[in-house]
């Protein structure tokens, strides 16, 4: 039985090539693209679960509800690692991590640009990482120790065995001499938890000032409970600990018209569990991602999935009716309708299953490609796994079922005495046919809206004016020490006679994501007038508002005629002036610090974006501090040959810096990668979204070759009774008409909710215009009618003698 059953579906195959053809190739892209798109979810779903207790590890944030909405914040001061273990036992280990602490590690006479984080005595107790060489325990027990991941202890020692020697690390501007405790294994590709050199705490400039004060927040703050304490549990014990530490902040929001939660509290403690990091806009890792369009991709990868099975539906319904004799004959031989349902499925099935094959086998070719085009880090063993494989098997038995399962049943029903006879009347409008029209292009409008709002968004954020001039700006990390501060001044020298460069500056914050991947906040509250308030600190040199290109509304730039500028002048951003409350602000004076000397202000600027469109641009001032140097140089060049340009500053600096890697790039570059990952998913989503849509044309090709084969006799005896091509291809296409028009109206209503749920995940977003709308449905009918008339015209053409010639 099953050999016959193989001779007749090989010659269907052969009779049938154009559906063949099409229920092929769609079923292996459809499978290809959806397996690989569930690969990229899955992966992004798996970041940061390969912590040994991540289900006890959390990062530790504060809430509260001022008066234009919830404000979230994730920096916390020095001294909260001691309290929050002494105020709460069911806090097992607890770990700062900061960020932004340097960049430059040297070994004999070789430097390397490594990324240094700064972290307590519990960082690797909190994480687990591996370590391959070393003991962990005393790791980071002693300020003097150093720690390296395996590819930082390559590029420093290459195979020499690299624990117990020295090396010197740059820390804010001092070159420190360490010693190498242990080595890790390489983090993982799925970790938000980056770093190459991890060194104590203590190590940053001012520690032991600010180790005991709660007004200057700059670490993140980790923590692993007791496997007897659930998040709930420390959420509620926090509100002692807020009381007691935290009296001036909540001071300042009582003040500022915070309002209170239910319970009272103006200040929450609240636990973001480390799976959560790589989600989180907010409060999460740097690179966090929206899981929103995560949802997308895999919804996607459904609609992928089931416009394929749309088609096969289709076609399998055209070819049937193709075959009625036969099954009339078999029928007449004694064939039952469970043996002709059989047939049909398991046709069917082998055909599914053959697709599934073929584009499983496509996507793991597809994957290097893949993982280079769309900077992902799929990975072809997950295709090994048993679930995997389970649910792949169930895919296709599902898909098989619900595809051919219509087509098999009416095969099956079919009357022998009306097949033989040639009395078999079929319906001329399709119900079936309809609906599957309505759900693809349903999918197809909500897809082609989706695909213009991602692009505009994403090419928002990348374009978006920042308060700054991108163009032209370049920013390179510096390795400055504390035995020489002057790298900046020495490089303004040397640029000075070079026409191609207008001004260099120095910065204590990278602008976007530079070659060196650092980046770091710092953030400083004091009392002002009776009121609490907290700024953003950036470190700058001479020329820093001529060299970003801000327009000044009031006040100058740091000059270097002004010895006052490096002790306690200060520049200023509006909502820094609007925060302080002051008229006439240039010269008046502000104390922030009752240790230090009271800043002055001697300009305002308009806020800019320090950093990513994610977050709402803050009150900033800008200072400069001889003892603090700048970790950026920043030139400003004009400039027609930008690669010519940035060889003549690579060539200037290794004057300056011969043992340090020169990691310049521009701003521009910089500030795309803020948004890198959001632009290779949309990227994805994008060809997804065409793979998706060209399947849809598929599909109502398919649908079009059904109502043509339905139709044959009837266009013949239209043209001979004068209908023209063009009649007949209106005729053919209008059928169509009506169901792509309801498709556009159910489609429109719920394009429009959920892309405007997607939008608000942004801080800044773009509106959503009804053009966008508008031609989405216009280019769903110009699909539908071009798709249509390429059927329609060709029946239209055939001969009127071949079409009514009798069998």
């Amino acid at each position: 039985m099953f050999r016959i059953y193989l001779k007749t579906l090989m010659r269907a195959l052969r009779k049938n090539k154009l559906a063949t053809v099409i229920n092929g190739v769609g079923l292996t892209v459809a499978f290809a693209c959806a397996i690989l798109l569930m690969l990229r979810v899955y992966h992004e779903f798996s970041f940061d679960s390969v912590y040994p207790a991540a289900e006890r590890t959390y990062k530790v944030y504060r809430s509260g509800n001022a008066p234009q909405g919830e404000t979230r914040r994730a920096r916390f001061p020095l001294p909260v690692t001691e309290a929050i273990k002494k105020e709460y036992a069911g806090v097992e280990k607890a770990a700062l991590i900061s960020d932004g602490a340097g960049t430059g590690i040297r070994y004999q006479d070789k430097t390397v640009n490594q990324e240094i984080k700064l972290v307590d005595a519990d960082f690797l107790d909190v994480f687990s990482f591996p370590v391959l060489r070393g003991n962990r325990q005393s790791a980071l027990t002693t300020t003097n120790n150093v720690v390296l991941t395996r590819r930082a202890a390559q590029s420093v020692f290459g195979i020499e065995d690299p624990v117990g020697k020295p090396v010197e690390v740059h820390i804010n501007g001092k070159w420190i001499r360490l010693i190498v405790a242990a080595v890790l294994a390489d983090l993982p590709q799925n970790t938000s938890i980056r770093f190459d050199v991890l060194a104590r705490t203590e190590l940053q400039p001012g520690y032991a000032e600010a180790k005991d004060r709660w007004d200057q927040t700059s670490s993140d703050l980790y923590i692993k409970l007791k496997a007897s304490v659930t998040k709930e549990d420390f959420e509620r014990a926090a509100r002692s600990l807020v009381q007691k530490y935290y009296a001036e902040d909540l001071r300042f929001m009582k003040k500022e018209g915070y309002k209170p939660y239910p319970d009272g509290d103006y200040m929450r403690l609240h636990l973001l569990p480390v799976s959560e990091l790589h989600f989180d806009l907010q409060v999460g890792a740097g690179d966090a991602l929206n899981k929103s369009f995560l949802y997308v991709l895999l919804l996607v990868s459904c609609c992928i999935l089931l416009i394929a099975g749309f088609n096969f539906v289709n076609l399998n319904i055209g070819v049937s009716f193709t075959r009625t004799k036969e099954i009339g004959i078999r029928k007449c031989l004694g064939a039952q309708k469970k043996q002709v349902w059989l047939q049909v499925w398991s046709e069917s099935l082998f055909i599914i299953s053959l697709s599934a094959l073929m584009g499983t086998g496509l996507a793991l070719l597809l994957i290097p490609p893949f993982n280079q085009l769309f900077g992902a880090s799929v990975n072809g063993a997950l295709l090994r796994q048993p679930v995997v494989i389970i649910v792949l098997v169930l895919l296709v038995l599902l898909m098989a079922f619900l595809a051919s399962g219509y087509p098999s049943a009416i095969m099956a029903r079919l009357k022998v005495t009306e097949v033989l006879k040639g009395k078999l009347h079929l319906k001329k409008n399709s119900v079936l046919r309809n609906a599957l029209i309505v759900l693809q292009f349903v999918m197809a409008v909500i897809l082609i809206c989706a695909t213009l709002v991602i692009y505009r968004q994403f090419q928002y954020l990348r374009k978006a004016p920042l308060g700054y001039d991108t163009d032209a700006l370049i920013s390179i990390p510096v390795n400055q020490t504390e035995a020489d501060k002057n790298t900046v001044s020495k490089m303004r020298m040397l640029l000075a006679s070079q026409p191609s460069v207008l001004s260099v500056s120095g910065s204590s914050i990278n602008l976007g994501i530079g070659a060196d991947g650092g980046t770091n906040k710092w953030t400083q509250g004091f009392e002002y007038n009776g009121r609490s308030l907290r700024t953003n600190i950036l470190l700058a040199d001479y020329d820093i508002i001529k060299t970003l290109g801000i327009t000044l509304r009031e006040g100058r730039d740091f000059l270097s005629q002004y010895a006052s500028d490096t002790a306690n002048n200060v520049i200023i951003t509006q909502s820094m002036l609007a925060q302080l409350g002051i008229k006439d602000p240039v010269g008046r004076s502000i104390i922030a610090d009752s240790s230090e000397r009271p800043w002055t202000v001697i300009g305002v600027i308009p806020d800019f974006q320090l950093y990513s469109m994610y977050n709402k641009n803050e009150p900033l001032t800008i200072k400069m501090d001889p003892e603090e140097p700048v970790s950026y140089l920043l030139v400003r060049v004009i400039t027609k040959n930008p690669s010519a340009t940035m060889d003549m500053i690579r060539d200037a600096y290794r004057k300056i810096d011969p043992r340090s890697d020169f990691n310049g790039s521009y701003v521009t570059e910089n500030v795309y990668r803020w948004y890198a990952s959001e632009e290779r998913l949309a990227k994805m989503f994008t060809a997804a979204a065409g793979v998706a849509i060209l399947l849809s044309c598929m599909g109502l090709f398919g649908m079009a070759f059904i109502v043509v084969g339905q139709r044959t006799k009837e266009i013949g005896v239209r043209k001979v009774l004068g209908a023209s091509v063009g009649n007949i291809a209106t005729l053919v296409s209008k059928e169509f008409i009506k169901p792509v028009g309801i498709a556009i109206l159910i489609a429109l209503p719920i394009a429009l909710w959920v892309l405007n749920k997607w939008l608000q995940h942004f801080t800044y977003r773009v509106s959503l215009t009804w053009w966008v709308f508008a031609a989405a449905g216009l280019l769903a009918v110009l699909i539908a009618v071009i798709t249509v008339s390429v059927q329609a015209v060709r029946a239209a053409i055939v001969n009127p003698v071949k079409s009514l010639r009798t069998e």
